[in-house]
């Protein structure tokens, strides 16, 4: 058997001879006939060219037309030629005889350049264009839009198609929230509310039936938020390392039906397989969470399909929650759900629609990647196949299992209020969305009664019950005695929601303040699920401080291996945390020197220094000096990480803190010179090392050391020495200090069998059998923790910078399983070797 290099090489010298040069564009029923679909599901066309033409975004609204977006000008050949020229649509399809064909097009809005989503209102249509976003406006009822106000002239930052804000994805907090951005949008009367979040993904964004946000990039499959937005960014003086942005341990290798040249890197080893096809996601983008309750079988409910347009394929995931975090796993063992042999079939979007059917969006063109990004070796593989000819096709196809019987048609503008509360327990997620949606937006058509009957039948759903008191808190209609009385209700989502819309009631009302405390206070005395412990230390800014400093106190003890309940603990602290240092000292759970008591003080004392308050810090550095053994310890070093990643002028004290004038184990020089007191000349802060770091490599230092007691500390310790039977020391190891590309391959795709470390063998069950790939983390945070644990605990070597991950993680496409260490060794020695 030829070697995978050999014949990649091959490929690329002769121009894939043993496939066929051409790739026409197929009609509609050949292109059906290259499809391979698990067993148990069918697919039907429901709209093709020129009906619809290069679709990329599909919704529908509440009288069950199929709105679409057309992206008309891009890439009309290789070099993107006439890509400005405003020849985007929006249109809108209908069924006109219930045939389940869609047979009617109307051009709503016309002349856009490069448009990308949409979002129903009452009286128009948001769209986002190239850059601007516009609100559209139908004013004469003839369906077609005749007046438009701008809502933001730079909602598209660069206007790049695959680099620019998209989504607009309704949550049930009433904000639009997007992928590729980090503003979400809100409106309020006649006024567009504009407010930062969190930056989410790269192309399309999904909900499940709780609000969880689902996105991810092209090399990484699936990500979501595990709390709700803007929980973990609450503390200006704290950087939550977990919870946003999680990556779930998502497979990235992919199996397309045939060989697949056309893609932009293929000429790298290792991105294609030895038969030709891609071997691991490389545009991955527009999740769906499939949210339906009847029709499909039991075990679809809460899977993720992704798109993978360049793999001609959509790949199916089963998600699994484990206490409060959501990990993915492959449907099937070799196989993604649904496939194709035609280069041209390009799914880049997934709905659901009135009848309980998924729909998906196929682009169906031969150049899928955009000109700023393509390749010489991808502009000559898509110009020999032909995949640059024939333009503006497209087709919508309709998903189904086998024996579906859809969802009942339903003329949801007509329902009265009573009837669009019914709705949100709805067993099709398109109608709980749309009434959902209507009742958010219209307070006319809301029924309080009818909706605080939902909000406390338990026979309704789960989602129904949260959406129902979503609801009425934006009607400003939310009884606090109902949501204290569902703090009570066995489900975690009902009672996370419930005291989510307790905090600012709380906070403005001592009366429900006090009753809440008294609920939790009952509750904390006994043992605490995960996922209600999260959401109690997540709202503790919202009860007294006595209260929330021992609710902290208490769950962080139990449960404070868990970063993320480490995170939400200090995202809500809110200035109180001297005072709870002060309680955790004489707290006598807290004097056993346990891993993460130690890691949650050090990001304490982090805190403390970051937001350098004069009075705090003179109590915080006092109390250090009283403190002893290894709560010292842990205060000190997280202190000192933030000061030498400080770049601000010296802290102005009253008198010199008589912890500088103590001996200890820990450098304390940039920690001193981060502070100034009278008599002290003013130096500049540094640590003694032998290659020292500039300030942007001591940022990373100090981010790093954040995400390595996140990701990291687990396994190696804290300290670095290792854990029995987990992982093997990292303080003066071989493979930390050693070649770059060797570390970051390692945090790329793991490794996995013994492994020799300073003369060491370590073998299980010392340690774990495998370490696991942390692709999922951003080329930031991976050089960040490689930066910290190549200078820390005595350790001495060059900073790694995100480019250096970035590039491993493009050269090495198609790695999907660990390292052994015999392999890596040899492998980077090969790589050193080239010219």
């Amino acid at each position: 058997m030829l070697k995978t290099g050999f014949l990649l090489a091959l490929f690329t010298l002769f121009g894939f001879l043993f496939f066929d040069d051409q790739s026409p564009a197929l009609s509609p029923e050949d292109e059906f006939k290259t499809f391979q679909i698990a067993d148990g599901y069918n697919v039907e066309l429901v709209a093709s060219e020129p009906l619809v033409q290069e679709p990329v975004f599909i919704k529908f609204d509440d009288k069950g037309r199929l709105w679409v977006v057309e992206m008309r000008a891009f890439m009309p050949d290789v070099e993107g030629t006439g890509e400005e020229a405003p020849t985007g649509r929006v249109v809108y399809l209908e069924d006109s005889n219930n045939d389940g064909q869609f047979d009617k097009k109307t051009i709503y809005a016309d002349g856009l350049v490069l448009p990308r989503a949409l979002q129903f209102y009452p009286d128009g249509v948001l769209i986002s264009e190239n850059i601007p976003l516009w609100f559209y406006e139908d004013t004469d009822g003839d369906g077609i839009s005749d007046k438009r106000t701008l809502v933001d002239s730079t909602y598209g930052n660069r206007g790049l198609p695959e680099h620019s804000p998209n989504g607009l994805l309704m949550n049930k907090d009433n904000w639009l929230y997007n992928a590729k951005s980090s503003l979400r949008y809100r409106r309020e009367g006649d006024h567009w509310i504009t407010d930062t979040t969190e930056f989410r993904g790269q192309w399309g964004i999904a909900k499940d039936d709780f609000g969880r946000l689902f996105y991810n990039y092209n090399w990484s499959q699936l990500h979501t938020d595990l709390v709700p937005p803007n929980y973990l960014n609450r503390n200006p003086a704290y950087k939550a390392t977990t919870g946003i942005d999680y990556g779930m341990n998502a497979s990235r290798q992919v199996f397309p039906a045939g060989p697949t040249p056309a893609v932009n890197r293929g000429y790298i080893p290792g991105v294609l397989t030895d038969e030709g096809k891609l071997a691991e996601f490389t545009s991955a983008c527009a999740p769906y969470i499939h949210r339906e309750k009847e029709g499909w079988p039991a075990d679809f409910l809460n899977n993720a399909l992704v798109c993978e347009p360049a793999g001609n394929l959509i790949k199916r995931n089963k998600l699994v929650l484990e206490g409060n975090y959501l990990n993915a796993e492959n449907a099937y063992p070799d196989f993604d759900f649904w496939t194709s042999t035609d280069m041209r079939f390009r799914p880049v979007f997934i709905t659901s629609g009135p009848d309980g059917a998924i729909y998906i969006a196929d682009m169906y063109r031969g150049i899928n990647q955009h000109g700023a990004y393509l390749t010489d070796y991808l502009k000559e593989q898509t110009v020999k196949r032909g995949l640059d000819k024939t333009l503006h096709l497209g087709r919508i196809w309709r998903l189904t299992p086998k024996g579906f019987k859809g969802q009942k048609a339903l003329h949801i503008q007509d329902q009265d209020p009573e009837k669009l509360v019914e709705l949100l327990n709805h067993p099709a997620a398109y109608y709980r969305d749309i009434s959902q949606r209507i009742l958010l937006e219209n307070s006319e058509k809301a029924s309080i009664k009818a909706l605080e009957k939902l909000a406390t039948s338990t026979k309704a759903m789960p989602t129904a019950r949260v959406n129902a008191i979503w609801i009425l808190d934006h009607l400003s209609s939310l009884n606090a005695q109902l949501c204290l009385n569902l703090l009570e209700d066995k489900d975690p989502e009902v009672f996370s929601n419930a005291l989510i819309l307790l905090e600012k009631k709380a906070l403005k009302n001592q009366t429900v303040q006090t009753q809440l405390e008294k609920a939790l206070g009952k509750q904390t005395k006994k043992e605490v699920s995960d996922r209600r412990a999260l959401q109690i230390l997540l709202s503790s800014n919202a009860y007294s401080e006595k209260f929330a400093i021992d609710v902290v106190a208490k769950l962080i003890h139990e449960k404070g291996e868990d970063a993320l309940l480490r995170d939400a603990a200090l995202s809500a602290l809110s200035g109180r945390e001297l005072p709870l240092m002060k309680k955790l000292l004489t707290d006598p759970r807290w004097q056993e020197e346990l891993s993460h008591q130690a890691i949650f003080l050090e990001q304490l004392a982090g805190i403390i220094f970051n937001r350098r308050e004069p009075k705090e810090t003179e109590g915080f550095l006092d109390l250090i000096d009283k403190t002893d053994a290894w709560p010292k310890t842990a205060m000190l070093q997280g202190a000192r990480m933030q000061a030498m990643a400080s770049e601000e002028e010296p802290i102005n004290l009253d008198k010199k803190p008589a912890i500088f004038d103590e001996q200890l184990e820990i450098p304390l020089e940039a920690l001193a010179a981060a502070y100034a007191w009278p008599g002290k000349p003013i130096e500049k802060k540094s640590e003694a090392k032998k290659k020292a770091l500039d300030a942007a490599a001591l940022k990373q230092f100090a981010s790093g050391r954040q995400s390595f007691l996140t990701y990291c500390s687990g396994c190696h310790g804290a300290n670095g020495k290792g854990v029995q039977r987990f992982a093997p020391p990292l303080a003066g190891s071989e493979w930390v200090l050693g070649d770059q590309s060797r570390l970051g391959l390692i945090l790329l795709h793991g490794i996995e069998g013994p492994i020799d470390v300073k003369g060491k063998r370590y073998d299980e069950p010392e340690i774990q059998p495998v370490m696991p790939a942390h692709s999922g983390l951003s080329d930031g945070d991976l050089a960040n923790i490689l930066t910290y644990i190549r200078n820390e605990w005595g350790n001495d070597a060059d900073p790694i910078g995100p480019r250096t991950i970035g590039r491993l993680r493009l050269t090495h496409q198609g790695k999907v399983v660990p390292w052994t260490p015999d392999e890596l060794n040899e492998h980077v020695e090969k790589l050193n070797s080239k010219p």
